[in-house]
């Protein structure tokens, strides 16, 4: 399984390209501002786009969506339910992301991980040794939870899950904050927030978010 990831827009939004090496089937995570170029690498590569996954929705995370559901109205668009009302547009092929499953699209295999606290359906997709925390996990922070819809409260309980993640597992972020890239052991060390989490120090967590 490869990666690509793409920094785009105004506020460093990381889009992101996974595919298959052998059977070239791809899924775009979080497509926003300039998927132009999303299209122009799936083109160069042969890479037949499977699926469309949405970390939140957040709009500066699914403004390109509708450029991809254009050329295909069966594409499939995974967003977990408690995010649904947020899309100003429904894509006509919209699925659920449910906690726990995994999404497939055609050779690929993605878990789906709800992490809430930035927003009510906020998730991480696990694929591979590769983990997409979009708004949830940044590199050395977390995401804001002063939004409608977030809550401190949440976003603690999903640090706790994600600090039970293998230290291997590589982090990709939804925003270039502080790096592109990270381990879960190098951000277990160093993310306050995850250090707290991972010592159960919730009351320490919110005062910390706050």
């Amino acid at each position: 399984m490869k990666t690509e990831q793409f920094k785009l827009g105004p506020m460093d939004n990381f889009s992101y390209l996974v595919w298959d090496e052998d059977t070239l089937d791809a899924v775009v995570i979080d497509p926003a501002w300039q998927p132009e170029k999303l299209a122009a690498f799936l083109e160069a590569g042969g890479l037949t786009l499977r699926a469309v996954l949405l970390t939140h929705a957040h709009p500066d995370h699914v403004n390109a969506v509708a450029f991809f559901t254009a050329r295909d109205k069966a594409l499939p668009v995974h967003l977990h339910e408690a995010d649904h009302f947020m899309l100003e547009t429904v894509p006509p092929a919209l699925k659920p992301a449910v906690d726990g499953e995994k999404i497939e699209a055609g050779a690929l295999k993605l878990g789906v991980l709800h992490t809430p606290g930035h927003t009510p359906g906020s998730v991480c997709y696990l694929a591979g040794n590769a983990v997409f925390t979009g708004d949830t996990l940044f590199i050395g922070e977390c995401g804001r939870v002063d939004l409608p819809g977030s809550s401190p409260e949440a976003l603690y309980s999903s640090f706790v899950k994600l600090a039970a993640l293998p230290d291997a597992a590589a982090v990709f972020p939804g925003h270039s904050y502080n790096g592109d890239t990270s381990t879960f052991g190098v951000q277990k060390e160093y993310n306050l927030y995850l250090k707290l989490a991972r010592q159960g120090r919730r009351a320490d967590f919110l005062k910390a978010v706050s």
